[in-house]
């Protein structure tokens, strides 16, 4: 009898920390799960608040320029390189046909 006891006990305690070895690694790999979403979180969020001002750019000049400053915020915020790069065009030309002579009436 005192050796079911006996054997009772350390199979108990054995499972016991097998258990406790087993949630300090699932503790360990939530911890590293937790901290990669943070860190691609933080990308994210860097890339959202620069496009977030390539379309307030595109937005402010458009308003300045007499053209719709929504359409341009938009334009500036999902393709935001390129409309930019169109922008500078534009308001290249702009300047040109500001700074042109007007044409002579005969």
């Amino acid at each position: 009898m005192k050796q079911l006891c006996f054997f009772a006990i350390f199979a108990l305690v054995v499972s016991a920390t097998a258990v406790a070895q087993t949630e300090s690694q699932r503790v360990a790999q939530l911890e590293g799960r937790v901290s990669t979403l943070e860190g691609k979180i933080q990308q994210v969020g860097d890339a959202g608040f620069a496009l977030f001002l390539f379309g307030a750019v595109c937005a402010l000049w458009a308003q300045n320029t007499g053209r719709s400053a929504w359409l341009w915020f938009f334009l500036g915020l999902f393709f935001s390189i390129i409309t930019v790069l169109v922008l500078l065009s534009k308001n290249s030309d702009d300047i040109d046909r500001r700074n042109s002579p007007p044409p002579l009436l005969e």
